[in-house]
């Protein structure tokens, strides 16, 4: 007689079950409003400088911008004059709009830009977030990425990390100004090869210079857009204001970005006498 565990299994009777919806491909999916990434998988190419100046130069346009820092250190805060002793979700006022800084990291940013939205944390026109230097910092799939590189070891992580970038996502390089010429044309040629992005791929006409003067104002909390427009920094804003623009264009796309009201001296450039600074 044989044991019971030793019959053989009747399959059940088949019943009707519910269908397993399918995930949305990474290159299909798109955040909840329109958001700007500043990314790169290297340290130190000033992405916090360009993220925070960007969100600062929408807010002076007139939009509520939140700004998602997905890094666990501080220097976004404290750009944006921010103190420790300010609350986790804080916001200032810049002309006419606001930027909004809240700090989330790995999953909760992705719950924020493409399932809840930033719900309870107000209303915003757009996002821009600022990641740490790693890889997956380009895998947001439906946003603007701005890419910065600052030499051969930016531009080699750079290409590993627009390989993983998905084809919905608008890629725009930024060459900051410690690479020469020569070696730029040749990363960009290889980054525009490797990246597989044909027709999404920007480019930043001129280097972003990195100034003391833009350096020092972030530093102490100051916008980057009240400091007198001359030589390097000049150059700066000049390169920013053109980022800000792609921004605006997703946000506002029937629309040109306005011009910045007059801000302390940021709108005051004398030609032939600034240029000399």
């Amino acid at each position: 007689m044989s044991k019971p565990h030793d019959r053989p299994m009747t399959p059940p009777r088949a019943v009707p079950t519910l269908p397993v919806p399918a995930e949305v491909a990474s290159d299909k999916a798109v955040p909840r409003l329109p958001t700007t990434v500043v990314s790169s998988w290297k340290g130190g190419v000033w992405k916090t400088c360009l993220s925070a100046s960007i969100a600062e130069r929408l807010a002076f346009a007139g939009l509520d911008v939140l700004y998602l820092v997905t890094d666990d250190q501080l220097d976004a805060r404290r750009r944006l004059g921010i103190s420790e002793f300010d609350p986790d979700v804080a916001r200032v006022q810049r002309g006419a709009g606001s930027v909004t800084v809240v700090g989330l990291a790995g999953p909760n940013s992705v719950e924020l830009l493409y399932r809840s939205g930033p719900g309870r944390l107000g209303r915003f026109d757009g996002i821009v977030v600022d990641t740490p230097p790693v890889k997956k910092g380009g895998c947001l799939p439906g946003v603007l990425l701005i890419a910065p590189t600052d030499g051969d070891d930016a531009s080699a992580n750079l290409i590993r990390m627009l390989r993983a970038t998905p084809t919905n996502t608008e890629i725009v390089l930024v060459r900051i100004d410690a690479v020469p010429e020569h070696e730029w044309e040749h990363d960009a040629a290889i980054i525009h090869e490797a990246s597989n992005h044909e027709g999404s791929l920007l480019y930043l006409p001129g280097p972003l210079p990195r100034t003391n003067e833009v350096r020092e104002a972030l530093n102490r909390g100051q916008s980057v857009w009240t400091l007198p427009r001359r030589g390097a920094t000049r150059s700066f804003l000049q390169g920013v204001e053109s980022l800000a623009g792609l921004a605006w264009a997703r946000i506002r796309p029937d629309t040109e970005l306005p011009p910045l009201a007059r801000t302390g001296t940021a709108s005051v450039h004398i030609r032939g006498w600034d240029d000399d600074a």
